[in-house]
């Protein structure tokens, strides 16, 4: 058996998509139906996305959350979903500085390999234009620029601790935000979600095979 944390905040969770729950639970839903299809090894996927989280939450609950579901030492893939909330600005102070944004990804980064699992990073996705520069009811407010910057500190740390990035980002806006988002122009919809499971999979899959 091998297992999938992904850990991320409200988009990892499946906010605004109501036709599947979101891009984990896709997950979820495919390797059950290709458990009882196909038989096989059995892949668990765990969604431990928490709306409105940010890495200094994650760093605190990342070991208990982890070792509580290991079944199986070496054999499990850690997802990192992280910096929508992060690279958000309160009172003109981002959450999470670049800094220790940063920190608290490399520690958990190397709490994972510790316990032998594979890490993949997922960077930010953009927002759409309606949510540019425009507070949330909670406050918080979001930019490209923003965004742009913390990605390219993902792309950094991906390098310096030779983990998969996969770039979320440049394929919402290769496909055009138009249709990815729901009424927030924070959060994808349904189809949104579905594009960022179809960027996800091929490199979850590929993790998967190297725990064989």
């Amino acid at each position: 058996m091998a297992d999938v944390y992904c850990f991320g905040d409200s988009i990892t969770r499946g906010e605004n998509d109501p036709l599947h729950g979101g891009w984990v639970d896709r997950l979820k839903r495919l390797f059950i139906a290709r458990g009882l299809r196909e038989g096989g090894e059995e892949v668990c996927v765990f969604n431990l996305g928490i709306g409105g989280e940010t890495t200094r939450s994650l760093r605190s609950r990342f070991l208990p959350e982890f070792e509580a579901r290991a079944a199986d030492k070496g054999r499990a893939v850690v997802v990192l979903a992280y910096g929508a909330n992060d690279a958000a600005q309160a009172d003109g102070v981002f959450l999470v500085a670049p800094g220790p944004f940063l920190d608290n990804l490399k520690e958990c980064i190397r709490a994972a390999r510790k316990k032998k699992a594979v890490v993949l990073l997922l960077n930010v996705t953009p927002v759409a234009c309606a949510a540019e520069d425009r507070a949330s009811p909670g406050g918080k407010v979001r930019r490209g620029a923003f965004i742009r910057r913390y990605n390219a500190e993902l792309k950094k740390l991906a390098g310096k601790e030779k983990v998969e990035l996969i770039d979320v980002y440049q394929g919402f806006v290769e496909r055009g935000l138009g249709t990815l988002f729901s009424a927030d122009g924070i959060h994808p919809n349904a189809e949104g979600h579905e594009l960022i499971y179809d960027l996800a999979l091929p490199a979850l899959q590929n993790a998967l095979k190297t725990l064989r």
